[in-house]
């Protein structure tokens, strides 16, 4: 009886029925962050969730072009969040991005306008 039930344990871990997370596909993402007249924006914070790997977050800056990036596929962000002093918290998901191209890499544009 112990070893059908090892067994049947064993299993269900592989697969990922106790909660065990999928592998991440491998690519990346660049954020650039836009305000209402298409300026880049810089100093706002970017945060993101991804859905493979453990569900790890991860926050970046964006830079003097309104550039931040991460190493993740845009795919396998499920959470993206840009945060800027004096605006609202802005939500964006893969819809505000380029088709991943060969190598996995996305480019994302969020414009940040509500305050």
């Amino acid at each position: 009886m112990r070893l059908p039930l090892t067994m049947a344990l064993s299993l269900l871990a592989a697969v990922g029925a106790l909660g065990l997370t999928s592998d991440c596909t491998p690519g990346s993402t660049a954020v650039q962050v836009i305000d209402c007249s298409n300026a880049p924006v810089e100093g706002a914070r970017i945060d993101i969730k991804v859905c493979c790997g453990g569900n790890a977050a991860s926050s970046a800056v964006t830079e003097k072009h309104g550039l931040a990036s991460f190493g993740n596929h845009i795919h396998d962000i499920c959470q993206a969040t840009v945060r800027f002093a004096g605006f609202s918290p802005t939500s964006f998901d893969s819809g505000s991005c380029t088709r991943p191209d060969a190598r996995g890499h996305a480019d994302c544009t969020v414009k940040v306008c509500k305050r």
